[in-house]
């Protein structure tokens, strides 16, 4: 059973929690002995930032074991993580943790996450959005798909949206074929496969063509035989 009051005590202390804040090398520090033994001074002072994050993994394990009750209460304590944390790292595990929380304040949470400064917490919010599979996990997905200033969030909505098999989605991502970045397009191409069963590979003329309505042949695929053959070196 998730020790609660325990959990609750670290969680709350979030806002003034600055001890080991994350950045860019915080997987470094993690392996440095020095900054070990630098977080070992900090927790006998109070919580550090990775006993934070240790025990907010900890409560996303047990919340499907809670009642409805608690599940709104730490639904709303996480929401207010995702909204005042300083640190980009908690915000984004409370996402992942809000994303298993069928509520208005995971909704509310989850639209602050997906407009966060910090990329890893809009991926995370893409990531949770297609947990949810209804209207507004959709409109949120296609807005991220479509104006997102980064091209990673983008794929991330775009995998997001292979889990709604919708006319609006499937629109969206055909015109998403001619988008500029290759990265976008082939995305795009991925997810089209999970929602239409076809596969065109790469050729995104012949994926604008079939989600036009034309009855376009699949390519032929090689077997591993065949595959296995064509790379070895040719001598002639």
């Amino acid at each position: 059973m998730v020790r609660t009051r325990d959990i609750c005590l670290l969680l709350s202390l979030g806002a003034g929690c600055l001890g080991c804040t994350d950045g860019p090398f915080y997987a470094m520090k993690r392996a440095n002995p020095y900054f070990q033994a630098e977080w070992k001074k900090d927790r006998a002072l109070g919580p550090t930032f990775q006993d934070r994050l240790q025990e907010l993994d900890l409560l996303k394990g047990q919340l499907a074991s809670m009642s409805a009750a608690e599940q709104e209460q730490w639904a709303q304590r996480l929401a207010a993580i995702i909204q005042q944390d300083p640190s980009g790292e908690m915000r984004s595990r409370a996402v992942n943790a809000i994303a298993l929380l069928p509520s208005e304040s995971a909704t509310t949470a989850l639209n602050v996450a997906s407009g966060d400064d910090v990329e890893k917490v809009r991926l995370a919010a893409c990531r949770a959005w297609k947990l949810c599979s209804d209207t507004a996990a959709r409109d949120m997905l296609l807005s991220l798909a479509q104006a997102d200033e980064s091209t990673s969030v983008r794929q991330a909505a775009i995998e997001s949206l292979s889990a709604f098999d919708d006319p609006e989605v499937k629109s969206a991502l055909t015109h998403l074929l001619d988008d500029r970045s290759p990265a976008v397009q082939f995305q795009v191409a991925q997810s089209l496969k999970t929602l239409t069963g076809r596969d065109y590979g790469g050729d995104f003329e012949a994926w604008q063509k079939f989600m036009a309505g034309e009855d376009i042949p699949e390519p032929r695929r090689a077997n591993v035989a065949e595959k296995m053959w064509n790379a070895l070196p040719s001598w002639r």
